[in-house]
């Protein structure tokens, strides 16, 4: 009698574990990552003719760090001639109130967020791009973005950057900081530096190679008085690192 319920108990334990490992799998215990179709994207994100314009908005010009937390598609942050910050919101389909983005402002922190809390954009591919003007982008305190998209930042400079990229690209055209922190997984690298800046680079990955006018052979090398370090961590995604050109 003991034996078999000792069985029955053993038998139990057996059906928990795997009505946990399914439930697991399926998504239901942990949560799955939303996924886009393989056509959203691989779409051109500076093709406009492609979006709707879905929202436009202008924070204070006190602000001094941002945070953006992008589901997917395209974040650009770049420097321009403006006197306001100002940013765009852009669609492959009209959106419904709660799939535009939100933010909020908490000192001189502003924070943009894909959508409202739990709702998964599947369907569409959205881009946001924040235009900072140039006296403010010179001097920002920190920008931090996470996002399974590409992350475009140009002409920025900032005591703190750090990148928490997945599969897309990530490309910085001379912006740099006291302290960058890049991170993919299959997503590719690049980095525009000025020849007269100085700054160093400290690349580790599994799979990726790093490929830079500065060959020394090694994951690792400091350009002149090294004031702006790159920390790039990959699993396969490649670094390269090019002179950067002046846009007209």
């Amino acid at each position: 009698m003991k034996s078999k319920r000792i069985l029955l108990a053993v038998a139990g334990v057996v059906v928990l574990a795997v009505v946990v490992v399914f439930a697991a799998l399926s998504g239901t215990i942990f949560p799955k990552e939303p996924e886009m179709s393989e056509e959203l994207m691989n779409i051109d994100p500076t093709d406009m003719s492609q979006y709707y314009a879905m929202g436009e908005y202008y924070p204070p010009n006190s602000v001094d760090s941002l945070n953006v937390d992008w589901q997917g598609g395209r974040v650009e942050i770049v420097a321009y001639n403006g006197d306001d910050y100002f940013v765009e919101e852009a669609s492959t389909r009209y959106l419904q109130e709660n799939e535009r983005l939100t933010y909020t402002l908490d000192n001189n922190t502003f924070s943009v967020a894909f959508a409202s809390e739990e709702t998964e954009i599947t369907d569409a591919y959205k881009k946001v791009e924040i235009r900072i003007p140039r006296k403010t982008a010179g001097s920002m305190k920190s920008i931090n973005i996470k996002t399974d998209g590409e992350v475009v930042l140009k002409n920025i400079t900032a005591e703190s950057i750090t990148v928490n990229g997945r599969e897309r690209d990530v490309v910085l055209k001379n912006t740099y900081s006291g302290s960058t922190s890049l991170t993919t997984t299959d997503g590719k690298v690049s980095l525009f530096v000025k020849t007269d800046t100085g700054y160093s680079v400290d690349f580790s990955s599994k799979d990726g190679k790093l490929d830079s006018y500065v060959d020394n052979g090694m994951n690792s090398y400091v350009n002149g008085d090294g004031k702006y370090p790159f920390k790039v961590k990959t699993k396969t995604g490649d670094l390269n690192v090019s002179l950067y050109e002046e846009e007209q």
